[in-house]
């Protein structure tokens, strides 16, 4: 069974977060939860205000929703977004 881990860890206050989804969950889905969490602390309508801008600043290929969260957190919350799969062992 694969899974994947998304860590968002605050460099500020040490505090990870870590959400569990089953390996074949969608980008779309992880996107979808990370959207969540900005709008918790109220950073979703600062992203959406910037999203075009810093989607313009990544280089080609890396230009989509997730790298566009996770460029945003870095550079205005100093938080670092990663997604970490792994298969369990029986």
């Amino acid at each position: 069974m694969k899974l994947k881990y998304l860590l968002i860890g605050m460099s500020r206050t040490h505090d990870e977060i870590v959400k569990i989804f089953k390996g074949d969950t969608s980008i779309d889905v992880i996107n979808e939860h990370l959207k969540s969490y900005l709008s918790e602390i109220n950073c979703l309508q600062d992203l959406t205000d910037r999203f075009d801008a810093i989607q313009k600043t990544l280089t080609k290929g890396t230009d989509d929703t997730f790298h566009v969260i996770k460029y945003y957190l870095m550079e205005t919350r100093d938080t670092f977004v990663t997604i970490k799969e792994t298969e369990l062992c029986h």
